[in-house]
């Protein structure tokens, strides 16, 4: 499922961000249906009073929103958002975590804004009849790296500026269909024969109980799914590539769900609770911002004490710098993705999210074949309550 663009229109009170958000919101919808304009003030009515206009709570409130903005374009959903949300924490965790990022920064003079006044904020801060107003009694952060900087000062139309914003080329960063031709073109030749399960599941099974849950991530050709599914597990499957899953859902599995979709931030699939995720040879197929978003979600959506089961390349195997660097420990080899893991690195981020680790191995022999032999790293982990405490959240 292709993501869809955040438009992050911001500037102080005044410079015009509800007025060409909402004409580029009527200009795109006639060629983009799922679309959503999101505005400041609707925003504060929606969160509530609990949140009052200091700079703390203006930032905790800003980080709302970006979340929330980041919740619908994973699920295929254009937004336009209209927001002062003046902090550089916000805007960077946006360029981090948003796949299609545009920011826009409508730069107008302190002057005008006042002349202009629509809502009266200048002129009952000036009269002290207001306060805590962004960019007079707040400072703010103005963008630094903004994609565009339209100087809204009335020198150019409204229509002009939506031309502007909709001529911008969206760049799209860090994607999980990074691989996905390669993997339909892998599974179209391999899926007609479902092979035997893997080693890593077959070691694991001792830990897995009848009539629980589990989530299989990038299950592929489903030969490890099928093998929990024969084992009385209920087991959800996703993967990147539509010809594996839609050649597995034609199986008609009892007791078994696939689905094509982003197993890194697929929010419908973590808003379910289970009591085992399986990532068998996936952490190696994503970037290190992508298995942070994961680690999160993963131990949200584990029950407590449920297990998180991880098999992955080592930064000790062989195809290890082979190919052209793409990111630390990443590598494109022969076409192909991956990305190999440090096994203590990787147990601090799993103890910093809230989990126990119970088994961490590394070695040789975990996966031979007559072709070949990877250093793997394998971790079992339960997931610990901690209060709480959240993980992952902006400013944390």
């Amino acid at each position: 499922m292709e993501k869809g663009v955040l438009y992050w229109i911001t500037g102080l009170s005044g410079a015009g961000k509800t007025t060409i958000g909402t004409k580029l919101y009527y200009e795109m919808r006639k060629s983009c249906p799922g679309l959503v304009i999101l505005d400041g003030d609707i925003l504060k009515r929606l969160v509530g009073d609990s949140l009052g206009y200091s700079r703390k709570e203006r930032l905790k409130r800003a980080s709302y929103y970006s979340e929330m903005c980041k919740m619908l374009t994973d699920q295929g959903i254009t937004v336009i958002i209209c927001t002062i949300a003046m902090y550089d924490s916000v805007r960077e965790w946006n360029r981090r975590n948003i796949e299609k990022y545009v920011e826009i920064y409508l730069k107008v003079d302190r002057e005008v804004l006042i002349k202009r006044d629509k809502k009266g904020l200048y002129s009952r801060q000036k009269s002290g009849k207001a306060s805590e107003i962004a960019g007079l009694d707040i400072e703010v952060e103005y963008p630094k790296t903004p994609d565009l900087v339209i100087e809204n000062d009335g020198s150019v139309s409204v229509r002009e500026c939506v031309e502007r914003i909709m001529a911008y080329p969206v760049k799209q960063k860090d994607t999980f269909r990074r691989d996905v031709d390669y993997w339909n073109s892998y599974y179209a030749k391999k899926l007609t024969e479902i092979q035997s399960p893997s080693d890593f599941a077959r070691t694991v099974i001792s830990y897995l109980e009848p009539g629980k849950s589990l989530i299989d991530l990038g299950c592929g050709n489903g030969r490890d799914s099928i093998y929990f599914l024969n084992h009385h597990l209920n087991v959800t499957g996703i993967d990147v590539s539509e010809e594996a899953i839609s050649q597995l859902n034609q199986l008609k599995l009892e007791n078994g769900n696939f689905v094509c979709d982003d197993f890194v931030s697929s929010k419908a699939l973590y808003q379910v609770q289970y009591d085992y995720i399986y990532s068998r040879w996936t952490m190696h197929a994503i970037s290190e911002q992508q298995e942070d978003e994961l680690l999160g979600n993963a131990r949200d959506a584990l029950k407590e004490g449920g297990l998180f089961l991880i098999e992955a390349r080592s930064v000790q195997d062989s195809l290890y710098g082979k190919g052209t660097c793409v990111g630390k420990h990443a590598y494109i080899h022969n076409g192909h993705f991956r990305r190999f893991m440090e096994k203590e690195v990787f147990i601090e981020k799993l103890k910093e999210r809230g989990f126990q680790v119970i088994s961490a191995e590394e070695g040789e022999n975990f996966s031979k074949t007559e072709t070949s032999n990877p250093v793997l790293v394998r971790i079992v982990a339960s997931r610990e309550m901690k209060g709480e405490q959240e993980y992952g959240k902006i400013g944390n």
